[in-house]
């Protein structure tokens, strides 16, 4: 169940990153040649490009969960037992869903406040609102990410981040 879990996860969040990661390319190349081949400017590309990148950076906060990529701590590990490592891997998790709930519960409040005073980006007039609506989804799937962990942690296991899956040819 966890797995197929984390593999949903991981595909949404994949098809997310990767799609923005396009966005942001072909808009940065369409600019360009507009720029330099047809002497003309998109107004709009560089504010594309940038909240693409913004919101690609939320995204993969529960990427990092996934993969163990986040900034920690290991040498206070070392020096204890493994039952303290445990728990010390099981409070580094419940402060993370923690944070987690911050990002969600600060993140709809920053959003909800923006819509509600009508701010519009200033070059794609968009309700700058909903480009803050990243804040508490990606606050969502990082609590999801920590509470799988979390649930391995009870039940037992020790949580392992999946290995690289580049294949080599």
């Amino acid at each position: 169940m966890i797995s197929s879990i984390n593999r949903i996860a991981d595909w949404v969040e994949n098809i997310l990153v990767t799609a923005l990661m396009l966005i942001a390319t072909v808009t940065a190349i369409v600019q360009v040649a507009a720029r330099y081949v047809f002497n003309n400017s998109l107004y709009w590309s560089e504010e594309l490009i940038l909240y693409s990148l913004i919101t690609m950076s939320f995204l993969t906060m529960g990427m990092g969960v996934r993969y163990a990529a986040h900034i920690s701590v290991d040498a206070g590990l070392a020096f204890v037992g493994p039952k303290a490592a445990r728990a010390m891997h099981v409070i580094a998790a419940l402060m993370g869903v923690g944070f987690a709930v911050i990002l969600i519960y600060y993140g709809y409040r920053l959003s909800q406040n923006t819509l509600r005073m009508g701010q519009l980006s200033p070059a794609m007039r968009i309700p700058v609102g909903y480009v803050y609506l990243i804040i508490p989804i990606s606050g969502l799937l990082m609590a999801l990410r920590y509470c799988l962990v979390l649930s391995e942690l009870g039940a037992g296991r020790d949580y392992e981040p999946p290995k690289s899956e580049i294949k080599n040819a």
